[in-house]
C-alpha cells in the first residue's frame, strides 16, 4: 500500500440545498489507508451531509472523488459499496424480527431464499478475525445495542468495506462497549483499511484518531495529524472545540452543592409495562430533592424509556406509587417528533405548554402581542437563532430546536424537570450550553436526567442510578472512581 497515494479523496465537493442552504462548500480532504481519520463539526457544519454524498444518498453539485488517485463516480449507495465505502449509521439499518445471518443476506442483494449456512459461516470467519461475537443465528431483537453495532460492522466487512464510515458510533455504548469497537478498529486500521469516525466526544477523537478535519459553516477550517494535538496537555479538547466552535468553550462544570431536604419527586415500588406487555420496570424505588440532579444511565432498551413516559404522564402504572410535588417540566428525547410540533411556529412552539395560561389567551382567543413578546423574549435569552419567530420549527437546526424546547420547559417556574437525553447529537457548544442552563435550573427545582452518555451523567450528577432490566442500583458520589463498576452494571456483568 502506497501511503503517499490517499485511499479516498475528495476534491471541491459542494452542496446546496433548497432555500440556499450551502451544506459543503468547496471541501477538499485525504483520507489514508491504514487510518482512523476524525471529522468534527458543529451541529449544521456539512459532516453529515458531506458522508451522505461520499456513500451515494445526495449527490454532489459540483467536484470529484478520487479512489487511489483514479476518479471515481458515485451516483447511488449501490456504486459506493461497489467502490467498498460503506456506512454504518448512527441509527442501525436492521430488520428486529429476523437473524443476524437473514439481515445479512438482505444486505448483500442475494436471494433471501438462498442457503444460509455459508453467510453462517462467512460471519463466524469476520466475528473471529475480529474478535466481534456475533451470533449468527440471534434475532436483533434481543441483542444488545452494542451488539447490533457489531452486527452493522460485520456486514459492511462482508460487503468489502475498504473505507467504513461510522456516525456517531459511541452514543449508546457502555464504556466497555467503546473499549472493544475501538480495538476493533485498530484492526481494521492494521489491514490497510480506512475508517472515517464522526463525533461530538473529543476525549475519543484524541485516544484514537490518527487524524482529525474540522469543518466549520460547510468548509474546511483544519486538518490535522492528531499527533500534533498534545493529548496529555490540559485543555487539548478544549483546543479542538474552540476551533470547532470558533470561540472558547468551557467543557468542564462547576457544580457547588445545593444542599435541600425538599423532595420534589418519590417513586416507590414502580412497576411498568412496555407496548407489548412485558413487565420492563420492575419495582424501582427512588427520590429527587431539590437543588440536585439525580441521573439515570443505561443501555437503551433497559426499561428507561418506560419509566420516563409514566413519570411524564403518558403511560399508565402496573403498579406502585409516584409523588410529585409541584409542576413537572418534559424535556424529550424526541425533540421533533414530541419535543416540538414541526408545522408550528417558533412563536407558537414556545407557548405549547401553557397555552390556557391567561397570559396567552381570553376565552377561545390567542393574544397574539403577548405571545409575540413571549417568544421574542426566549429566543433572546435563549439564544434561539432563526430568521424570525413566525418561522416553522422544522427550519430550526437541532441545536436550536433543543435550546427552544429548554426555554419553553425553563421559563414555566417547575419543581421538577425531567430531561431525556438532553445533548443527543448536539456539538460541543450546544452541550455546554444546555448543561449551564440545566445547572441553573437546579437552584429551584430537582432534575432528573436520563442519558445514555456516562460523561454528561458523571459531570452534571449528585447521585446516580444505573438501570438494567428494569432494576436499579443507585451510587453516591465519588463516581470517577467507581467508573469500572457502573460501566459493568449497565450490561448487567
Amino acid at each position: 500500500m502506497n501511503r503517499n497515494v490517499p485511499l479516498i479523496s475528495v476534491r471541491g465537493v459542494t452542496k446546496t440545498f433548497s432555500g440556499g442552504l450551502r451544506a459543503n462548500d468547496g471541501i477538499d480532504i485525504d483520507i489514508r489507508g491504514g487510518e482512523i481519520h476524525a471529522i468534527l463539526g458543529e451541529n449544521g457544519a456539512g459532516k453529515t451531509t458531506l458522508m451522505n454524498i461520499l456513500s451515494g444518498i445526495y449527490h454532489a453539485d459540483s467536484g470529484e472523488f478520487l479512489l487511489r488517485g483514479s476518479p471515481i463516480h458515485i451516483r447511488s449507495p449501490k456504486e459506493s459499496i461497489g467502490h467498498g465505502i460503506v456506512m454504518v449509521h448512527q441509527h442501525f439499518r436492521l430488520i428486529p424480527p429476523h437473524t443476524v445471518a437473514e439481515n445479512i443476506v438482505l444486505g448483500l442483494g442475494t436471494s433471501f431464499f438462498s442457503p444460509l449456512k455459508g453467510i453462517e459461516r462467512l460471519i463466524r470467519d469476520f466475528s473471529e478475525r475480529y474478535n466481534l461475537e456475533v451470533n449468527p443465528r440471534a434475532r436483533i431483537c434481543d441483542l444488545s445495542v452494542g451488539e447490533q453495532q457489531r452486527v452493522e460492522i460485520v456486514k459492511a466487512l462482508i460487503r468489502g468495506a475498504t473505507i467504513l464510515i461510522l456516525d456517531e458510533p459511541t452514543s449508546v455504548l457502555t464504556p466497555q462497549e467503546i473499549r472493544e469497537l475501538f480495538d476493533i478498529l485498530k484492526t481494521m486500521k492494521k489491514e490497510g483499511k480506512a475508517v472515517i469516525f464522526i463525533t461530538h466526544k473529543l476525549e475519543e477523537v484524541l485516544q484514537v484518531a490518527d487524524h482529525i478535519t474540522i469543518l466549520r459553516k460547510g468548509r474546511v477550517t483544519a486538518s490535522i495529524p492528531a499527533s500534533s494535538v498534545d493529548r496529555e496537555k490540559r485543555g487539548a479538547k478544549e483546543e479542538l472545540a474552540k476551533k470547532m466552535v470558533g470561540r472558547e468553550v468551557i467543557l468542564t462544570v462547576k457544580k457547588p452543592p445545593v444542599p435541600s431536604e425538599d423532595v420534589v419527586l418519590e417513586v416507590s415500588d414502580l412497576r411498568i409495562l412496555d407496548d407489548r406487555g412485558r413487565q420492563t420496570v420492575k419495582g424501582i424505588s427512588f427520590d429527587v430533592r431539590k437543588g440536585e440532579v439525580f441521573g439515570i444511565v443505561g443501555v437503551a432498551g433497559n426499561g428507561q424509556g418506560q419509566l420516563v413516559e409514566a413519570l411524564a404522564g403518558l403511560r399508565p402504572l402496573l403498579g406502585g406509587t409516584v409523588n410529585i410535588r409541584g409542576d413537572v417540566g418534559y424535556i424529550p428525547e424526541d425533540r421533533m417528533g414530541m419535543g416540538s410540533v414541526q408545522g408550528l411556529t417558533i412563536a407558537e412552539n414556545s407557548i405549547l405548554t401553557q397555552y390556557r395560561n391567561s397570559c396567552f389567551a381570553h376565552g377561545f382567543l390567542f393574544d397574539l402581542p403577548s405571545i409575540r413578546d413571549y417568544a421574542g423574549a426566549l429566543m433572546t435569552k435563549f439564544s434561539v437563532i432563526a430568521p424570525s419567530m413566525h418561522v416553522p420549527a422544522k427550519q430550526l437546526s437541532g441545536g436550536n430546536l433543543q435550546r427552544l424546547i429548554l426555554a419553553r420547559e425553563l421559563s414555566r417556574n417547575t419543581k421538577l424537570l425531567i430531561a431525556e437525553q438532553p445533548t443527543h447529537g448536539l456539538d460541543v457548544g450546544s452541550i455546554e450550553y444546555v448543561w449551564r442552563f440545566l445547572l441553573e435550573q437546579r437552584k429551584n427545582a430537582g432534575i432528573l436526567l436520563v442519558s445514555g452518555d456516562l460523561g454528561e451523567v458523571f459531570a452534571l450528577s449528585d447521585r446516580i442510578g444505573v438501570i438494567f432490566q428494569g432494576k436499579l442500583t443507585i451510587f453516591e458520589q465519588p463516581f470517577v472512581e467507581k467508573e469500572e463498576e457502573i460501566g459493568l452494571r449497565m450490561t448487567g456483568l
